[in-house]
């Protein structure tokens, strides 16, 4: 978008299909991804609002399916997934001259173990903490965190699986994913004993998303599932804005519609409250602030202190594993694409509007009403010239 709320059309220069296209952090800075094999990473120009292109480089042996940026206090990063069955991970070196095609090194890739290409890929930063999920075309998913978080080259291994029973070659299938982005999960979760420093990640499985979490032993269990569509899920995207008590997720389906749902804690009206000492503190009040650094790596100061003891009276109907709760979603929108089929969806930072795209070239905007009901703000076609 220009600085007068237009959209900003620019050629990507790619030979090919356009694939993928991520942002870092603060907007400032672009990769894109395409069927000719290359990665391109842009920069904007603050004064005239241009994107220049300031390296590309052949990065797969086929398509490159997916690209995302990382966070930016372990240096400047990029993943990629291609065709070709690779996971890569690119460091940029900024002792190499600009569009030289060496500037970004490849610094760690991952081979799918399935032989089957990869299709979903994610990053997550808490601080100067990583984490990376990745879902092969047959879901098989890994997720992954560095041995050292200061150092990308080396990662591990922390779960790997399939989620569900394995397609035929003939399936159309999807494995989307897309991390929890925020330092912690909701509060009235955490409240209720979800462990404080819980990883969240919503994974696209037909037509069903499933809400994967860690309890205190950093294993992940099933909390919630998003359902309703009648078509395959395209893709999943995760928004920001937990202090608001529950989490806001976004689909896009095949069957010509992009889903949004809220995800809530049951029961959390009748939790005990919780005390300073002095008996003056409810569970209300100890809703964590909106941070101006919605990434940076928790305290155990106020929110984190209090609720990291508050595992008190478990519920009915909650998972025996410590530091694991289950949830409840709610459809709360099913907005009509009018022509064409829902491809990508994806949230602003602050998560009170929502991009969607379709396969037919149109880009959508929709924001919240007052009335709480969500709407479409614009449209545009990006076919048109």
């Amino acid at each position: 978008m220009g600085s007068n709320g237009a959209a900003h059309r620019f050629s990507h220069g790619h030979r090919d299909l356009l694939l993928a296209v991520s942002y870092n952090i603060y907007g400032t800075r672009a990769a894109t991804s395409s069927s000719d094999h290359k990665l391109k990473v842009w920069d904007c120009n603050e004064k005239t609002g241009t994107w220049i292109v300031t390296d590309a480089w052949t990065a797969h042996d086929a398509q490159v399916t997916d690209v995302r940026w990382n966070g930016p206090y372990v240096g400047e990063h990029i993943a990629s997934i291609g065709e070709d069955g690779t996971l890569k991970i690119w460091q940029e070196d900024v002792d190499e001259p600009v569009n030289s095609g060496r500037r970004w090194k490849r610094v760690f890739q991952l081979v799918t173990a399935t032989g089957v290409p990869f299709m979903g890929l994610d990053l997550k930063n808490i601080g100067a903490e990583s984490y990376l999920a990745v879902a092969t075309r047959d879901g098989y998913i890994t997720v992954c965190e560095p041995e050292d978080h200061d150092d990308l080259s080396s990662w591990r291994v922390l779960w790997q699986d399939y989620l569900c029973k394995i397609p035929s070659r003939m399936d159309e299938t999807s494995f989307r994913v897309s991390w929890h982005k925020e330092a912690l999960p909701t509060w009235p979760a955490i409240l209720a004993g979800l462990d404080r420093k819980s990883l969240s990640l919503a994974v696209a499985v037909g037509t069903t998303v499933r809400i994967l979490r860690t309890d205190k032993d950093r294993k992940f269990y099933n909390a919630a599932n998003l359902e309703g569509a009648r078509g395959l899920v395209r893709d999943v995207a995760w928004s920001n804005g937990s202090m608001r008590g529950y989490d806001t997720l976004a689909t896009a389906s095949k069957d010509g519609f992009v889903r949004i749902y809220e995800l809530h804690t049951p029961g959390i009206a009748t939790l005990s409250t919780l005390s300073n000492g002095n008996g003056t503190e409810d569970a209300e009040s100890l809703a964590p602030p909106p941070s101006q650094f919605p990434n940076a790596r928790p305290t155990r100061s106020g929110i984190g202190a209090g609720l990291a003891s508050s595992a008190k009276g478990r519920r009915e109907g909650q998972p025996d594993a410590p530091g694991a709760v289950k949830q409840e979603a709610k459809l709360v929108a099913e907005l009509e694409i009018r022509e064409g089929m829902p491809w990508r969806v994806s949230w602003n930072p602050s998560g009170d509007m929502l991009v969607s795209t379709a396969d037919e070239g149109s880009v959508r905007i929709w924001k919240k009403s007052v009335e709480g009901k969500w709407l479409e703000a614009a449209e545009v076609d990006s076919t048109r010239e």
